[in-house]
């Protein structure tokens, strides 16, 4: 199972988030996923707390960008809840933890783009996120398309 999921969220990134979308003005979900690939990993894990730990304790030493977590679902209010307890506990060491759930029903923007297999955890520098926000709020028209 651990394979089989680790390697449909790296097609999942591969083939929807990277891609550009017309509903986005022709940019990809994840403007960056493209040029980050090769400091992007994905696991797959059974217990959400021990491996959110673990990679945001190796996202530094490991010279990662980011890391997606996929594993067992799990409720989206629980699953929402200790996303905030991680960001709050390592909003210190340049970290900001997203969430990506299949039952979100307002998903930011104007698309479904939802993986269906899993929650998705992505474990981000928060330097490198705030950077490229800005590039982008400045550059291009993205922001424009959130709700």
């Amino acid at each position: 199972m651990d394979d089989s999921l680790k390697n449909k969220i790296v097609e999942y990134i591969t083939k929807v988030i990277t891609k550009p979308q017309k509903k986005l003005g022709g940019m990809p979900i994840c403007p960056y996923a493209k040029k980050f690939k090769n400091e992007i990993d994905v696991v797959v894990c059974k217990n959400w707390g021990q491996k959110l730990d673990h990679v945001c304790q190796m996202l530094g030493p490991l010279s990662l960008e980011a890391v997606v977590i996929g594993g067992p679902m799990m409720d989206y209010d629980k699953m929402e809840r200790l996303v905030a307890q991680f960001n709050k506990k390592y909003t210190k060491r340049d970290i900001e933890i997203l969430l990506m759930h299949p039952d979100t029903e307002d998903p930011p923007l104007p698309l479904e783009y939802n993986f269906k297999y899993s929650p998705l955890i992505i474990v981000q520098r928060s330097s490198t996120l705030v950077r490229h926000r800005k590039i982008l709020e400045n550059n291009t028209k993205y922001y424009n398309y959130y709700k």
